[in-house]
């Protein structure tokens, strides 16, 4: 869809600033460009830091293309789009969202939402998926908030940040000779994985900002070509790396960042025919984000929302991110190694215990995330159609039951014994 856009506007004499966040998506973008028939010549595709360098060098672009919009905010970005101020800007993300809830009208006037993964899914533009995690241990600590959804603090007490299960032996168990990326809370702790999978016999590597150029683009080609089985990395292997064969993802970093979550979960979900992806969930990140299909508000999340004051200890184990142009790094370091912005605090880095634990599938409890979308802050009353709706807006939002029988239409002239026939297959398929 991206070429398309270009590709059109170049046909009509503009020219095109591509900005990306990372330089190893510049090949892969200038191919896809040119698959598509694009003329070059009137684009220009560079990293944010690069072309803010030489903003005076760049020929003045009709229109500014930010890919990963989502990192927009940064002051790398701002700058850019402040020296072209006629310059139309359109931008592409995933997720619209920010930790800090700052919005992003300032920078588009728009926001245009593509169809639900759920959709996409079912459509054949996203593979089905499996996952596997860790059951909430204790869910009578679960609590929820004003909106229906699960307070953060008690979502952390019910499953407490910690690596749940045999990293290696449930790859075994679930997805043995499969194509994955593994996830690590930090450097030390991907290296050490990937030297667990090859005292078993599997070839795994890890990759980070650090490795070489030449030896990292040897590994990511390796990796594609299927020698090396398991790519282990903290945050190198996320937004826009395209290895559409990868059926397997390993989360092994609890993260409090929609962002990186749906990043890094779905990075096995790329279609192909008959493809089904596996997510195996070692830090039990669905309990603080849902599932991949979940549905989120992300008009919300474009406009902008004041975010409550979190406690120190809430923040991602092992790593920090940037307030300023939102990169991912180890929290020991003083400033950011993208930009050289330096947070307000340091977080003291902390590893993660090992819990031995059974994981299951946890699409069959996918109810506790349909309640998501039935929040106030999601759905308004007069939205509500089905009984299965107003039966659901009801659990979402801590009503009682009662509640349904005076607001549904059809339940209303009903007596208690035949409505609670009518709402009993709705409990017993919810649990609730």
């Amino acid at each position: 869809m991206i070429a398309e856009v270009v590709k059109k506007a170049v046909e009509k004499g503009g020219h095109i600033l591509f900005i990306v966040h990372r330089k190893e998506l510049i090949m892969q973008i200038t191919n896809t460009l040119n698959t598509h028939g694009v003329d070059l010549s009137h684009v220009d595709i560079l990293s944010e830091k690069r072309a803010r360098n030489i903003l005076q060098k760049l020929t003045p672009p009709t229109i500014i293309l930010t890919d990963e919009t989502h990192h927009s905010r940064a002051k790398t970005y701002t700058e850019i789009y402040d020296y072209f101020p006629k310059a139309l800007r359109l931008g592409f993300t995933a997720t619209p969202w920010r930790s800090n809830g700052k919005g992003f009208t300032d920078i588009y006037n728009e926001m245009v939402e593509g169809p639900s993964v759920e959709w996409l899914i079912e459509n054949k533009r996203l593979a089905d998926y499996d996952y596997k995690s860790i059951v909430m241990a204790d869910t009578e600590k679960l609590k929820k908030s004003s909106t229906g959804d699960y307070t953060k603090k008690s979502m952390d007490e019910a499953i407490p940040k910690a690596i749940y299960g045999d990293i290696v032996g449930n790859y075994k168990k679930y997805a043995a000779g499969q194509k994955t990326i593994l996830y690590a809370h930090s450097v030390e702790a991907s290296k050490a994985i990937a030297e667990e999978f090859r005292a078993h016999g599997i070839n795994a590597v890890h990759a980070d900002s650090n490795t070489k150029k030449l030896e990292r683009e040897q590994i990511m080609q390796d990796f594609r070509n299927g020698i090396i089985k398991v790519l282990c990395n903290v945050d190198l292997i996320s937004e826009g790396f395209d290895v559409p064969d990868c059926t397997c993802v390993i989360l092994a970093r609890p993260t409090d960042s929609l962002v990186l979550f749906m990043q890094q979960a779905m990075r096995s979900m790329r279609y192909q025919p008959n493809k089904k992806a596996l997510i195996i969930d070692h830090v039990g990140n669905y309990a603080r984000h849902g599932l991949p299909d979940t549905k989120h508000n992300w008009k919300k999340h474009f406009k902008g929302f004041k975010k409550q004051r979190s406690n120190q200890q809430d923040n991602t184990v092992g790593l920090t991110s940037c307030d300023e142009c939102f990169a991912v790094y180890e929290n020991t370091l003083q400033a950011c190694p993208q930009c050289g912005h330096e947070n307000q605090t340091v977080v003291e880095k902390t590893d993660l215990d090992r819990v031995n634990a059974e994981l299951t599938d946890i699409k069959p409890f996918k109810v506790d995330y349909t309640l998501k979308r039935y929040s106030k802050e999601n759905v308004s009353q007069s939205d509500l159609e089905t009984l299965e709706d107003y039966y659901l807006y009801a659990k979402a939002n801590n009503y009682k039951e009662t509640w349904i029988k005076f607001n549904y239409p059809a339940c209303s002239r009903m007596n208690f014994p035949q409505f609670y026939a009518e709402i009993k297959p709705l409990k017993e398929k919810y649990k609730h």
